[in-house]
């Protein structure tokens, strides 16, 4: 592998494993520490953070752009649905358990985000080339069906703005749009 190669892997790596950290927080402080690591010049404090991820993804309210594929991938727009189930399904043929089992089903975006985080890092940095297929797969007929749509669902709320969840979900567009070029698609 060339050094430009293995660059590349580390800087893809670097930016999945960011945006998993900021929806997998449990905390202010983790999700605050995840958020700086996007590299960025705004202007917005801890506690304002939390507030609008809260409201965009979490509650107390219906959030604003819920974090399951389920919700844009089923019809019927509820949370463990078809879609969780094969979702759990592929990460058991990848031999991939769910860390937050029994507190988030299998097609929240953190967890997505891990799963997808560590079959690059078994491929690219373990050569363990052997879950291509189901990394691809899993990019190409799940991630990318549903992915955008959660984007564009924060993108296009303007009556409660936040310029920090906006670059958020800026960095995980840009972030899958170079995945799947990356990989042939687009």
């Amino acid at each position: 592998m060339t050094k430009a190669m293995s660059s590349n892997s580390t800087q893809r790596l670097e930016k999945i494993e960011v945006l998993k950290n900021i929806f997998t927080s449990s905390n202010d402080k983790e999700l605050w520490r995840g958020f700086k690591e996007l590299k960025n010049d705004l202007e917005i404090s801890q506690d304002s953070l939390e507030a609008d991820f809260n409201r965009y993804f979490i509650g107390p309210d219906s959030p604003i752009a819920s974090p399951y594929a389920s919700i844009y991938l089923d019809k019927q727009e509820v949370v463990m649905s078809k879609s969780t189930e094969k979702v759990r399904e592929l990460y058991d043929l990848m031999g991939l358990k769910n860390p937050l089992k029994d507190t988030q089903p299998e097609d929240f975006i953190g967890l997505e985000l891990d799963a997808y985080y560590q079959l690059l890092f078994l491929e690219k940095e373990k050569n363990i080339n052997y879950l291509h297929d189901f990394r691809l797969y899993f990019l190409f007929e799940h991630i990318q069906k549903w992915i955008f749509d959660f984007v564009e669902k924060i993108q296009s709320n303007e009556k409660e703005s936040s310029a920090a969840i906006n670059l958020i979900a800026q960095e995980l567009k840009s972030c899958f749009e170079n995945e799947i070029e990356h990989e042939g698609g687009l």
